[in-house]
């Protein structure tokens, strides 16, 4: 976190970004592995976080967001 404290003087043009890490398949279908990347203006990776299915990827977006709201995050992007 003490990292994350110096950029805030930023522009404050941050970003939340998931991409697909990994397919899981189970008896009743499969689901993706997600790595959900907060990332500052300059599209430096500040903060990562792992989940599992589109509901985890959900709940964690929202946490980074709750997290990192004070830092202007201005775009959500999710690769699918």
């Amino acid at each position: 976190m003490k990292n994350v404290l110096n950029y805030k003087g930023s522009s404050m043009s941050w970003k939340i970004v998931s991409k697909i890490t990994d397919t899981y398949d189970f008896q009743d279908g499969s689901q993706h592995g997600y790595i959900i990347y907060v990332q500052d203006d300059a599209g430096r990776n500040i903060v990562a976080k792992e989940a599992y299915g589109i509901t985890d990827r959900t709940k964690v977006t929202k946490e980074l967001l709750e997290e990192y709201h004070d830092y202007g995050i201005l775009k959500i992007e999710h690769e699918d």
